[in-house]
């Protein structure tokens, strides 16, 4: 019985610890503005229009909003402070915070904003509208010595069914100073591994240990930030110290001028760094500048890029496609970057404020220059390095998806006759031109056409619209299209021509560099059934069964 009383004991003291912890951790939804809404709608219909449909489907599902997990921390000022990671808020024009109360309401709050960012650690610290201090205490911070084995409890909203669920999961500390520089740079920090259950939408939210002296009876140990792929139950955490020292940062800002000067100073040092790749680049990479660059350099990556490049840009991509931007636009200023005259290269860079850290917002006297390639790595190891020209040739001819060769099209050649027709008639070589215009999508489209040749000795020329399905397969330098089409054409004259052919054929554009000018070829055959009309001195029709073969020159235009 006493054993029964006191393990009862126990169980209500974990359960009011965790209602109380609960009421501290929310769920972080990050709100778009206007301008950032109508961006991402338009990209989402350019990767549509070029042939990126599953790409588009990420845009369209990042547009839905996400969210994460953030904990209220209370200073001995009463001044309310919300931490959370900075990938949950990285695109943020304001945030709202919900806190989900005993009875399973909501209390929510809107329009926070996002007083402090931490590139190097992906810390975000956000404050209430209007500094509002809503809280009267908030989870405390633990100060003692993290060691291999402690347990530790994972707190937030992971994702159920695209819906925010409580998750309160016990674990213990596998590796108290894990050493991965993928995560955090080792020079700054190292990172707690734990095994407290992490999916996702727990980024952002606390890693917990007992305490006595906490009034929730937990202290925050670490930020959960990242799982392991592949791995059971290896997750990682920011330690609480770093957003400790964050809050206190952002109450003694950096004079501007010290603070621009600072980040170039590290922007240089990456450069300069032996071993660096673009990836150290990204959090220099401004969200605008993301905006405004991104597609042409995805774009530029998926054609031209090496298959390591590309793979890595694409990840980036299906889990935040903002932050693919980013990468893309990295590996691009990378290459600009790389090669002699750095300090004059420094120079050209323009920084912005964003989310309280200066990043680079574009690099004046850049726009049309051919991109220079990065400099190869001795090491052979880096994502960044430049292609060997074996490498770089295959590259440049792999597989590398469905895409529109153009929007609009003018063609040109001639057809030549496989023998002749059914009745005998003596058909000669025509010429013929057409106009081809795919409004909508990579596959289908309409002709318009124009065809001058002789049939019987006459001349006719003769006039007609049809419909044309392709199937573009890029292989970045060119693109080849099986096409199919069919139409109606009229001539009228001295012989009245009614004229129903059909088509298949193989085209191949080629990409130059030109962002919207695609030449190409097109050879394929014709079956054609004419009905002439013939009204010189006695009325008679005559119904003609041919084959052409044709070939064309094809100058397209990428609208």
């Amino acid at each position: 019985m006493k054993k029964f009383i006191i393990a009862s004991a126990a169980f209500l003291f974990c359960s009011l610890a965790f209602a109380q912890v609960k009421n501290y951790v929310g769920i972080a939804r990050q709100k778009y503005s206007d301008a950032q809404i109508k961006f991402l709608e338009d990209f989402r219909d350019k990767l549509q229009n070029r042939g990126y449909n599953s790409y588009a489907e990420y845009v369209d599902s990042y547009l839905k909003g996400g969210f994460g997990s953030a904990f209220v921390y209370v200073d001995k000022d009463g001044q309310n402070y919300i931490v959370t990671n900075r990938h949950v808020v990285s695109q943020a024009a304001s945030v709202s915070l919900e806190f989900e109360k005993d009875d399973g309401s909501l209390a929510k709050y809107d329009n926070l904003y996002v007083l402090v960012t931490d590139d190097d650690i992906d810390l975000a610290i956000l404050r209430f509208e209007n500094n509002a201090n809503y809280f009267k205490r908030g989870l405390s911070f633990y100060a003692g010595k993290v060691y291999d084995g402690q347990d530790v409890v994972s707190a937030g909203f992971p994702g159920l069914g695209d819906e925010p669920v409580w998750q309160f999961g016990k674990g213990s500390v596998t590796n108290s100073a894990a050493r991965i520089k993928d995560l955090i740079d080792p020079a700054i920090s190292t990172v707690i591994q734990h095994s407290a259950q992490i999916d996702a939408g727990n980024s952002g939210g606390p890693l917990l240990v007992a305490s006595k002296s906490a009034a929730t009876g937990y202290d925050v140990i670490g930020v959960n930030t990242w799982k392991a792929v592949g791995r059971d139950a290896t997750n990682f955490s920011i330690p609480a110290a770093l957003a400790l020292k964050l809050i206190e940062r952002s109450k003694k800002p950096l004079d501007d001028k010290a603070f621009k000067a600072e980040r170039q100073e590290k922007f240089k040092a990456v450069l300069s760094e032996p071993n660096s790749d673009y990836t150290a680049l990204v959090k220099f990479i401004s969200y605008d500048m993301a905006a405004q660059k991104g597609m042409d350099c995805f774009e530029e990556i998926f054609k031209h890029g090496a298959t390591k490049v590309k793979n890595r840009v694409a990840a980036e991509f299906a889990m935040n496609p903002i932050e693919g931007l980013r990468y893309a636009v990295a590996h691009d200023l990378y290459g600009k970057m790389s090669g002699e005259g750095l300090d004059e290269k420094l120079s050209n860079l323009v920084w912005e404020k964003e989310s309280g850290v200066y990043r680079i917002a574009s690099v004046q006297g850049t726009d049309g220059e051919k991109k220079s390639k990065p400099k190869a790595k001795k090491s052979g190891k880096d994502d960044g390095e430049a292609e060997k020209k074996s490498g770089d040739k295959k590259s440049k001819v792999s597989w590398q998806g469905f895409e529109a060769p153009y929007t609009i099209s003018i063609d040109g050649g001639a057809l030549f006759p496989l023998g002749k027709d059914d009745a005998k008639v003596d058909l000669d070589a025509g010429v013929v031109v057409n106009l081809e215009i795919v409004p909508f999508d990579r596959n289908f489209g309409g002709i318009f056409e124009f065809e001058h040749r002789k049939i019987g000795g006459e001349s006719l020329n003769i006039f007609g619209v049809g419909a044309v399905a392709r199937l573009p397969l890029c292989f970045g330098l060119f693109t080849i299209s099986p096409k199919a089409g069919a139409g109606l054409k009229i001539a009228f004259g001295n012989v009245r021509d009614f004229q129903i052919f059909a088509d298949l054929g193989l085209m191949t554009t080629f990409d130059f560099g030109s962002s919207f000018f695609r030449p190409g070829v097109e050879v394929g055959c014709r079956g054609t059934t004419d009905t002439l009309h013939f009204s010189d001195i006695s009325s008679s029709t005559l119904r003609l069964r041919h084959a052409d073969f044709y070939a064309k020159v094809v100058l397209g235009f990428k609208l």
